[in-house]
């Protein structure tokens, strides 16, 4: 029996979906590839933490979304979802980062990134999706699909 406090210790070990392959990083060797830089990119709030919206929202810009929002998320640019925050329904953005909670729909996006403590529920189309360890995702997986698009 080994004592699991031995040994070295990993920060964040994930799991990487990109294109159709699977790497499971983090249970033999630490992840070579570190997280996006984009992860940690400023972004506008779009709705503030103890506030609860429902409707349409469309940006061109970097935004962040601390609050409770239900409908759909349009952006050209990244979209994160903070720990506190919440999203009943659509996003469509090139880039998302969910740190809290999301229950819908991911859609045509070419970078999905699921935080550690991130609870996924509904379906997600996108060209790669990081997993941390200890995120929730319970999800129909389209990964590589919009190469998939392209082609026909």
């Amino acid at each position: 029996m080994s004592d699991p406090n031995s040994g070295p210790r990993r920060q964040n070990p994930t799991t990487s979906l990109s294109g159709a392959n699977l790497s499971l990083a983090g249970r033999a060797e630490p992840s070579s590839e570190p997280l996006p830089s984009w992860v940690e990119e400023r972004a506008r709030v779009a709705v503030n933490r103890n506030v609860r919206i429902a409707g349409h929202l469309v940006f061109q810009e970097p935004v962040r979304i601390e609050g409770h929002f239900r409908g759909e998320v349009s952006s050209s640019d990244l979209v994160v979802i903070s720990e506190d925050g919440s999203v009943g329904g659509r996003i469509r953005s090139p880039r998302l980062v969910v740190l809290g909670q999301l229950e819908g729909e991911i859609v045509s996006s070419k970078s999905v990134v699921l935080g550690p403590r991130s609870r996924f529920t509904g379906k997600i189309e996108a060209d790669n999706l990081t997993i941390c360890e200890g995120a929730y995702l319970n999800a129909d997986l389209r990964i590589g699909c919009r190469s998939e698009v392209r082609r026909h």
